[in-house]
């Protein structure tokens, strides 16, 4: 499913829904912990980032790296 369609049933379903007020409370805990989520995800997706580009100077470097033992210490 394309990201447009999943985007359309998205849009379709939240039309259906009928909206009301909430009447929530929202403190200064639970807007830490969203902001404390978000820089989360940020940090996670840095890294991965990281160690996929590493994985790709890998792949295209002259001086391959190899993940076993080294026999040559024998």
């Amino acid at each position: 499913m394309s990201f447009f369609n999943r985007f359309l049933v998205l849009m379709a379903v939240s039309a259906a829904l009928p909206l009301s007020a909430a009447h929530a409370y929202l403190d200064a805990a639970s807007v830490s912990i969203a902001i404390q989520a978000v820089v989360g995800l940020f940090a996670a997706y840095i890294v991965t980032g990281k160690a996929y580009l590493q994985k790709v100077k890998n792949l295209f470097s002259r001086n391959k790296v190899e993940s076993g033992p080294s026999d040559a210490a024998d």
